[in-house]
């Protein structure tokens, strides 16, 4: 499962503020011609912090063609994953189910901070990397 990498929503803020270990990141991603997806799920998370000043940077990240959008197949998906994470005792919010899901439906590798994302790996065969 890697046909390209799904940034989580810490990494699009981390890109915004031009932070130079994820910086570094999407330009060894770009050198190794591998594509870098959003979900339209951390598209609603980032412009909902945006800054004014912000706002023409975060347009140009978030291009049509770098943006999935949720599917009823990711919305099922999203749904299914949070009851079963609820029913191991877990607490997934439902953003962070949507972009587990979009990852699995698009055979996407999952680039994240978030500790919440640290089970997708063993218990859903999601290619995790953490930077």
């Amino acid at each position: 499962m890697n046909s390209g990498y799904l940034l989580d929503t810490n990494i699009a803020i981390a890109i915004l503020i031009n932070e130079d270990t994820v910086i570094n990141f999407i330009q060894q991603s770009s050198r190794d011609k591998m594509p870098i997806y959003l979900s339209t799920i951390t598209e609603c998370e980032v412009f909902a912090g945006l800054k004014p000043e912000e706002q023409l940077r975060a347009e140009k990240l978030f291009t049509s063609k770098r943006c999935i959008e949720v599917t009823s197949e990711i919305a099922k998906l999203a749904g299914t994953i949070r009851r079963d994470q609820k029913g191991m005792g877990r607490k997934l919010k439902t953003p962070d189910a949507i972009i587990i899901a979009t990852a699995l439906v698009n055979e996407l590798s999952l680039i994240s901070r978030d500790s919440d994302m640290n089970f997708v790996h063993n218990e859903l065969g999601i290619s995790l990397i953490k930077i």
